[in-house]
């Protein structure tokens, strides 16, 4: 609580603040498989590596943007 002349004033509560609840696996979704975590297993799945792999043969993607992307850089 705040002090105003020694004494303790009740503060009121903002109520511009949003409530955060973890969600599991969140990262990982079938259009985004590669996290930002660099530690993640997820940057060594070969079936999702060869689908950007895929994107960049077919021009979807440029060599940089799918590099970005398998290293969770492209969001």
């Amino acid at each position: 609580m705040p002090i105003l002349d020694c004494h303790q004033v009740p503060a009121q509560v903002p109520d511009n603040f949003a409530s955060v609840l973890p969600v599991e696996d969140v990262e990982h979704t079938p259009l985004q498989p590669f996290c930002w975590d660099g530690t993640c297993d997820c940057h060594e799945d070969d079936e999702a590596i060869a689908a950007v792999y895929q994107a960049v043969e077919d021009g979807l993607l440029t060599p940089d943007e799918a590099t970005d992307f398998v290293l969770g850089r492209l969001l």
